[in-house]
């Protein structure tokens, strides 16, 4: 007997951003979900820290965007960023600058004014059913946990600043071996990251690299509270079909920077359609975000290749041109070169069908 063609209640394991898309989505379609969070709270596993809502990966505006996967954009606290700072070895700090937001910064965690609560009080407001420090039950149809598998990790320090709102970002390896750290001061709270892959030289101690570089340019951080956090570089594709896996589950995120939140909330409204029995529609927004997601795996291919010096010139040439949010967006598009890569990469690295 199949359990969606004779109930209406669907249960979602997980109340990260993905889990309340498909929540929201399949309340709007006639459906009542149910969701079930281990934590006590919606945004408890969250650290205070900030992260980016990316402008360059899809062309929708934030407001249609949030509109589309059933969310205001409008009752989320959102700070936009046009310019930052990127800092290397090789070149003077490049101040980069774009007429478009780059990305928008949202605070994560459970308070009023966190990202992960907003989304959880428009859920509310829908008369949504949850489930909080409940483990979900094995019959779930969408499961939106999260990874299990750790190839990228975050190490950080939230701390409270009294600088003006500004954004850096740090690149070469010793901030973050092949990745990037940063630094984000917003309205007096602050966060400092590294997000580095697995470093087998043990004597890389990437935080207090960047502490030191900030000390040495007149930003001192003290009294911070430490975090961490984990990521996966696998993908696995295969059929949609249930149990739904969304979000990081599914691997759904951007490879390349790990701006991952709105392909999250788009496999998210995918779920739901597709228990709404609009295959489709669903397929042709999976299409679009598979597409996205392969080009950012074969570009963070390139990227972890590159040398501090490639690397530095790599943001020089984002500082020297007159729209480099153009450039960035560039580096999604799907065409005949990245598809005869990814034919060449799909049985390699940490790939992980379904």
């Amino acid at each position: 007997m199949n359990y969606l063609h004779n109930s209406k209640s669907i249960k979602i394991a997980g109340g990260g951003v993905a889990g309340l898309s498909a929540a929201i989505s399949l309340k709007k379609l006639g459906y009542n979900p149910i969701v079930f969070e281990k934590c006590s709270a919606i945004g408890e596993n969250r650290h205070g820290d900030y992260e980016g809502l990316e402008n360059w990966i899809f062309s929708t505006s934030m407001n249609s965007f949030f509109n589309q996967v059933g969310f205001d954009f409008n009752k989320i606290t959102t700070f936009p960023i046009s310019k930052f700072t990127v800092h290397t070895k090789t070149f003077s700090p490049l101040n980069i600058s774009s007429k478009k937001p780059f990305f928008y910064m949202v605070k994560r965690g459970r308070n009023n004014q966190d990202f992960d609560n907003q989304l959880f009080d428009q859920c509310k407001d829908m008369n949504i059913q949850f489930e909080l420090g409940t483990k979900a039950p094995k019959d779930s149809s969408i499961i939106a946990t999260g990874t299990k598998k750790a190839a990228a990790y975050i190490r950080g320090i939230n701390f409270k600043s009294s600088l003006n709102d500004q954004v850096h970002l740090l690149l070469g390896h010793q901030f973050a071996l092949k990745g990037y750290a940063y630094l984000i001061i917003i309205n007096g709270h602050a966060t400092l990251a590294s997000a580095f892959k697995k470093n087998k030289r043990k004597n890389i101690d990437n935080i207090q690299n960047c502490l030191k570089y900030f000390q040495s340019i007149g930003i001192d951080i003290v009294d911070g509270k430490e975090f961490g956090s984990r990521g996966s570089f696998s993908l696995p594709f295969g059929n949609f079909k249930l149990p739904y896996l969304i979000g990081e589950s599914g691997g759904y995120q951007d490879y390349l920077f790990g701006f991952g939140m709105r392909m999250s909330m788009i496999s998210g409204l995918a779920a739901a359609l597709s228990i709404a029995s609009k295959k489709k529609e669903a397929l042709a927004l999976l299409s679009d975000v598979n597409k996205k997601r392969r080009v950012s795996f074969i570009n963070r291919l390139f990227y972890e290749r590159l040398n501090n010096y490639q690397l530095a010139s790599f943001a020089n040439k984002i500082a020297n041109v007159d729209n480099p949010l153009s450039v960035l967006s560039s580096a999604y598009k799907w065409d005949i070169k990245n598809l005869v890569r990814w034919k060449k990469i799909n049985k390699n690295y940490e790939i992980r069908p379904t």
